[in-house]
């Protein structure tokens, strides 16, 4: 279990460090456009294996998606690279502070949707 724990760590920061480096002007072309494809991948129902087999479907996603942005991650250039890890340590240390706003913000999404369907069913 701590095994896979580290795994999703290391995968959320070379994620983070991949967005920060898809906004700099010097990241390779085939990088933006592998890591939009993967993107794609990830929520289009056309798959490998279909996510209707249970288990599996789901299991080709979780490979496939972190194996290609660890890969992007080690192809960007060496200046891109420390550029945007450099911006994703400062982003991780607001990383909490985004994870309750944003939590906040959906409750708050969800309890009015909630209260609309309920003025709506019993008003």
């Amino acid at each position: 279990m701590r095994r896979l724990l580290s795994f999703l760590k290391v995968f959320r920061y070379d994620l983070i460090v991949l967005l920060m480096a898809i906004r700099h002007r010097d990241t390779p072309g085939r990088i933006k456009g592998i890591l939009a494809a993967a993107i794609l991948y990830l929520v289009s129902p056309v798959d490998i294996i279909p996510d209707a087999v249970p288990l599996a479907g789901v299991v080709d996603d979780a490979v496939i998606v972190p194996a290609v942005i660890y890969g992007l991650t080690n192809m960007l250039p060496s200046h891109v690279r420390r550029y945007a890890e450099t911006r994703a340590d400062q982003a991780t240390r607001y990383m909490p502070v985004v994870l309750i706003a944003a939590s906040l913000f959906v409750l708050v999404w969800l309890g009015l949707i909630g209260y609309g369907l309920w003025r709506l069913l019993f008003a």
